[in-house]
Parts: structure tokens; sequence; C-alpha cells
């Protein structure tokens, strides 16, 4: 096993990749009685098209999310539900863009619940019958983020700002979308996608490595996932120019809401690490607009809004910046929005202290396992690594390069959603 160290914090992982390509990750922690054992996948929404064997395959809206539901269906496998019961664990599993991560979180029998995390993995039946009866369960789920005024718009938003990029659907899909999936299109996925070469395992808690690693291989070798070409994405070209420039929906809510994404070619700030460009960008709008800002402070005082935010998302070649906000006027807002941000500016101080923040997270990220995995599984799904030197990186931030950014940021191409009361 490759022990690997975190800067500054002292923390271990020990890495280890088995014959067939798959990565195990052992996080080993006396501090807690609890663990939490994760089997990942790195395909999830953002695979809009991909290739095998030179063979182009088109991947329906909602597939991913879909294909979590009937590896994860423990309600449908009494015996995997019981087992469950048994050891007072909690199985679930999520998708996002870049992939699905399946999980047990417990406090005993660590060695039972790895057992158990990868039978449900490798015992996947996806039959018409079952698929036909999730369609109506995933409807629901869609429409119950429909009600969800935040989520809505910003799905509304993506699909303004992107023309070909996987932002334009969402995760769980449309129901027309769902309509469409099929056991083949799902069992094709899962046998081109979950391969062994493109998952990999956490184990955090209290455990012996050896133990841990032994068993995993014992059980993977049950099973024995074959090593496989990596399927290839297929992107389409993004063009720089959002897709809309304005939307409004009627919605009930109590009070306006605004949502505004402003697009960049990720190239004009000259930096090809991304975790720098998200380090800075969020250190910028955080001191633009945050409880803590003087531009938040003057849009409360001023009664332009209640409250607001910012979000930074890094899609392929491109970079939207998002402004969010509830409304007492959302025409006001959005006015005064397009007219400050092209004086966007931050001094020094406040630079270094959002410095710190990131360092403070960083370290007190490491009390808590569910953080660790967390993070340790979407750096991996993201950037297809682990940073051990994030420590350093974030304390070499220099403010004279936030500056240099800043002044590259052009406004100009931006798109608005609207909600306003529904008459």
């Amino acid at each position: 096993m490759e022990k690997c160290i975190f800067e500054k914090v002292d923390e271990c992982i020990y890495k280890e990749v088995l014959d067939n390509g798959l990565e195990v990750y052992l996080y080993p922690n006396k501090k807690t009685k609890n663990f939490y054992i994760t089997i990942s996948v790195k395909y999830g929404s953002s695979v809009l098209k991909y290739k095998v064997n030179n063979e182009v395959n088109e991947i329906i809206p909602g597939s991913a999310h879909f294909l979590e539901h009937k590896v994860m269906a423990i309600s449908e496998n009494k015996k995997f539900s019981k087992k469950i019961k048994e050891y007072g664990s909690i199985a679930n599993a999520w998708t996002n863009s870049y992939g699905t991560n399946y999980n047990i979180f417990g406090s005993k029998n660590i060695y039972e619940n790895i057992k158990l995390l990868l039978d449900i993995f490798y015992n996947t039946n996806i039959n018409d019958k079952n698929v036909k009866e999730e369609k109506g369960i995933i409807g629901e789920e869609i429409d119950m983020y429909k009600d969800k005024i935040n989520m809505y718009m910003t799905e509304t938003l993506c699909k303004s700002v992107f023309k070909n990029a996987y932002p334009k659907n969402t995760t769980v899909g449309e129901r027309s979308d769902i309509e469409k999936i099929t056991a083949d299109s799902l069992n094709k996925i899962y046998n081109d996608y979950y391969i062994p070469n493109n998952t990999f395992i956490i184990v955090c808690g209290d455990f012996d490595n050896k133990k841990c690693l032994d068993l995993i291989k014992k059980q993977i070798k049950k099973y024995n996932p074959i090593k496989k070409e990596l399927p290839e994405k297929v992107i389409e070209k993004e063009p720089l120019k959002v897709n809309k420039n304005f939307v409004q929906i009627e919605k009930n809510v109590e009070c306006e809401r605004v949502k505004i994404g402003f697009k960049f070619n990720k190239d004009i700030l000259g930096i090809s690490d991304d975790n720098l460009i998200r380090y800075y960008l969020d250190i910028i709008f955080s001191c633009y607009i945050s409880p803590t800002s003087k531009i938040f402070e003057k849009y409360k005082n001023e009664e332009l809004f209640y409250d607001g935010g910012y979000g930074v998302t890094l899609v392929e070649d491109k970079i939207v910046i998002i402004v969010s906000a509830a409304c007492i006027n959302a025409d006001r807002f959005i006015k005064e929005v397009l007219k400050d941000i092209k004086k966007l500016n931050i001094n020094k101080e406040d630079f270094e202290r959002k410095k710190k923040l990131y360092l403070k997270s960083y370290i007190m990220d490491f009390d808590n396992i569910e953080d660790i995995e967390y993070n340790i599984c979407m750096s991996l799904m993201v950037d297809g690594y682990i940073n051990y030197k994030e420590y350093s990186q974030i304390i070499n931030l220099d403010y004279e390069e936030a500056l240099r950014i800043i002044k590259l940021l052009k406004f100009d191409n931006y798109s608005i959603v609207k909600c306003i009361e529904k008459e």
C-alpha cells in the first residue's frame, strides 16, 4: 500500500490499485467509532455522448441518476434490506455531474458492511419490470425538485446559459426523458462504465488496514470484474455566448427572486489548474457578495434585497459566475448588480482574511469522516487525483494575482432568470 500524507495536518491515506485497475483508499481513524464506506463510479450526468470501440452512444438525460436507483435498489432485495437493519447501518447513494457514489454509514460491523456494499454494487438486476416501476418514483422526484424554487431557478438559468454543455440538462432529467429510458439502455451504461478501472472504494473509520484491504481483494475476486477499455467522453463545443439573455418565470413565492449567470472562457485567465481558478474566484466573489462584504451591506441598507449570494462553476472550458438574490424589487436589483459588478474590486485585508478561512476549513474538514470521504471522492471524480499539497496551494494564493484576474473579467455576457409572484 502507498502511504499518502496530507501536509500540515499530518493525516494519512493508504492507496492500493488492484490488478484490474480498481482503486482502494483507506483512511484509518481512531478518533471516531463511526465508519463510512463508499464505492464510486466516474460516470455522472456530464456524459451526454461517449465512444467505445469507435461506436458513439447517446445518453438519455437522467440515465446516470436512474441507474443509481437500480443499483442501490435495497427495497427490492429483502436480503440486503434485512442485513442493513441487522447491522444498524444506513445505506444511501447520490449522483452528480461527475459521478455516482454508493455508501454505507454505521458504527459497528464494518467488515460485514464492506461485504454488503460490494454485494449490492455487483449484484445489480436491471430488467424491464423494475425499470418501468421506477419511472413513477423518479417522476415524483422530478416534480419535487421543480417545487423547490432555488433549484428550479438554477436549472432554468443553466438552460439559458448553456447551449451544448451538460448543465443544459438536469441530473434527474425530465419526465419526457425518463419515459425513454429502458433496461437495455441502463445495462449498456452499467457494462461500459461500471468497470473496475473506472471505480474506486473509500473506507473511513476505525479498522485494521491489512484486514480491510485483504477483505476487499477477496470480495472483488469473488465477482471478478474485468478491466476494460475506458469509454471516451464525446464533448460538443460550447459557444461563449449565452443561450438566452432573459427568462421570466412565475411561481408561488413570498418575494421576487433573481439569478444572473455571467459566462467566460476559462483560458482568458491563463491558469491551467482548475483548483487555483476556483480558489481565486471564490475569494473574489466572497469579498463581493457575502454577508461580510460592503456591497451586501449596501444592498441591505438600500432595501434592494433580503438576502443574496454567489456561485462559481467550471464547465469544460467555460466559467460561470452566478449571483442570486431574494429581492424586494427584482428589476432594481438587476440594474444595480450589472452596474456594480463592473466596478468589482477587493482589498488586501479582505483577501487575506478569506485565505485564512480557507485554511481553517481545510484543517477542520479532517474532524469529520463524512467530510473527508466527500472531499476525496470529489477530487477523484472531478480532477482524477487527490491534492495532498492543498495547504501550500492555498497559503500561496497571491493578492496581486487576484487583482490581475479581476481585470480580465468582462461582465457583458450574461443570462438573467427572474421569478415573480404567480397571478
